[in-house]
């Protein structure tokens, strides 16, 4: 049983299913520290547009299809 493979496959499934549940969270952590550009919102508005978190859950689901795909690999 190769380690690396076995960590690759558990990385991508729970990688992949984290973004799939919470892409919010995953949009809030990778803009921290970044200004606002605009300034029209109402205060305390931190909605993320859904297309932004439509394509956080697609890498979600590629990532975990790559980590299905390396379990694949170790198990058969």
């Amino acid at each position: 049983m190769d380690l690396r493979t076995l960590l690759a496959a558990v990385l991508g499934v729970g990688l992949g299913l984290f973004f799939v549940a919470y892409p919010g969270v995953v949009i809030r952590v990778h803009s921290a520290g970044r200004t606002p550009t605009g300034r029209d919102g109402e205060y305390g508005d931190e909605a993320t547009p859904a297309r932004w978190r439509r394509l956080v859950r697609l890498v979600g689901v590629g990532l975990a299809l790559a980590g299905l795909y390396f379990a694949s690999t170790l198990l058969g």
